[in-house]
């Protein structure tokens, strides 16, 4: 049965932790109930802030990340776009204060997956030396700013690694590590092991759908556009089965319409524009039902759904509970 993630009054992020042979879903509170973890901290002292004790397990021997600019730790850095994240105020927060390519002021929430299972950052792809990219063992970031789950999108920022493309990467990540280890069973059992997640479609259901100088919402209504995006997204977590892995975590859309960007362009007197909203709530709910069908169709996959929409609309909402 496939598990997914609730929101409640404050959230930190989403995420799935595998612990043996259980699916563990855990769900972190920040704002005025507790604040956000320092950058430093210990495994043992973020389970203790996180009140689960120090004494779990967690079998994950490495974390996989593909996405958009939500889980982007700077793959954008060594591409020509527009869309990076290599100034400040970025990265005020993160290490020494400096920007990483990471588009916030800190820790994305592929940072903090990391640091709860007791794994390093993982660092992104288009940064990694010859001898990294054949032997780094603990996973790897694939996520690119200004890219989504169709290869037809507009691109007006620049170069950006769309999904299909991160997935040929994970391809040639995991052949390259096949090679260090003595059997072929010995990989299996890690890879299988290994989580990946996945925060993408933000793109796709906004700004390739109805933003400036799109041309798509001409073509298609929201719904037959969500099922196009939805049907290529499970094709792709089909792709990834066939590499090997079994576990997911895959946050659905966030409500876009209430990011800051899109409530001031609209010039609206309303939380969020609901134009922009409509196309992820649509997708969302493609994504809930067709998700269960996927994990029965692959044997032995474990799939979360994390609630990255709700989340958001929750902080909206009710700002005075985050701080």
């Amino acid at each position: 049965m496939i598990s997914s993630l609730s929101h409640t009054s404050c959230l930190l992020a989403l995420f799935i932790l595998c612990s043996g042979n259980y699916v563990v879903a855990i769900e972190i509170p920040m704002g005025d109930l507790s604040g956000v973890p320092p950058f430093n901290v210990t495994q043992k002292s973020l389970l203790k802030f996180l009140k689960l004790g120090d004494t779990i397990k967690f079998n994950v021997p490495a974390l996989y990340v593909f996405g958009d600019s939500t889980v982007d730790s700077g793959n954008n850095n060594f591409l020509i776009s527009l869309a990076k994240a290599n100034y400040t105020p970025y990265g005020v927060d993160f290490g020494d204060g400096k920007p990483t390519g990471r588009y916030t002021n800190g820790r994305t929430e592929a940072d903090f997956i990391a640091q709860i299972v007791g794994l390093p950052f993982p660092p992104p792809y288009l940064g990694l030396s010859d001898t990294e990219n054949k032997t780094l063992h603990t996973g790897v970031n694939y996520g690119s700013g200004g890219c989504g789950i169709l290869s037809t999108g507009q691109n007006y920022l620049g170069t950006c690694l769309p999904f299909y493309k991160q997935i040929n990467y994970f391809a040639t990540t995991i052949n390259n590590l096949e090679k260090r280890f003595e059997s072929k069973k010995r990989f299996d059992d890690y890879l299988s092991k290994s989580l990946l997640f996945i925060d993408i479609g933000n793109i796709d259901m906004s700004s390739d759908y109805n933003g400036v100088g799109a041309t798509i919402f001409r073509k298609y209504t929201v719904p037959q556009y969500a099922q196009m995006v939805a049907n290529e997204f499970c094709k792709s977590l089909e792709r990834l089965y066939k590499l090997g892995a079994r576990k997911f975590l895959v946050n659905n859309l966030g409500a876009m319409g209430c990011i800051p960007t899109q409530v001031q362009g609209q010039m609206q007197k309303t939380l969020c524009v609901e134009k922009t909203n409509r196309p992820a709530v649509e997708y969302n709910k493609l994504l809930s039902e067709m998700l269960p069908k996927v994990q029965v169709s692959l044997p032995g996959s474990k799939i979360v759904i994390g609630d990255a929409y709700n989340v958001l609309m929750d902080a909206v909402t009710f700002p005075a509970q985050y701080g």
